[in-house]
């Protein structure tokens, strides 16, 4: 099983952090199976697995279903909305900042190295991220 903090490093090196900063938002998944939710964000782990409440499920012939909770697994994830009022190199900083502020309380300045994150180059056009390592 994967622990707190080989999650944390997995989230902190990926894009998942941008997702995981849209806790509590109302957003739309579209899943590879060609039906989509929406519903608010409870959480989103290293592995892009999404917990949704408050659901609208469309499966893929359009059929509507509202469901109280819905757990996606990060594999049939498609393609996540980013609401337009959200500001997403915010969103990744202030993510990035809380795991940092986790793993430095943890460590309680005991000489643990800290490592230079990965050198992303974004770029946002109409609120969609393109991500060029």
């Amino acid at each position: 099983t994967l622990t707190q903090l080989e999650g944390r490093a997995i989230a902190e090196n990926s894009m998942v952090v941008l997702l995981q900063g849209l806790q509590g938002e109302v957003t739309t998944v579209d899943l590879r199976n060609e039906s989509t939710a929406r519903g608010r964000v409870v959480n989103v782990d290293a592995f892009m697995n999404v917990r949704l409440e408050d659901v609208l499920y469309r499966d893929r012939r359009g059929k509507l279903t509202e469901l109280q909770d819905l757990f996606i697994t990060g594999r049939n994830v498609r393609y996540v909305h980013i609401p337009d009022h959200v500001d997403i190199m915010k969103t990744m900083q202030s993510q990035l900042a809380k795991i940092h502020r986790v793993r430095n309380f943890a460590s309680h300045g005991g000489g643990r190295k800290e490592y230079e994150l990965l050198d992303w180059s974004l770029e946002l056009t109409h609120n969609t991220l393109f991500l060029f390592p």
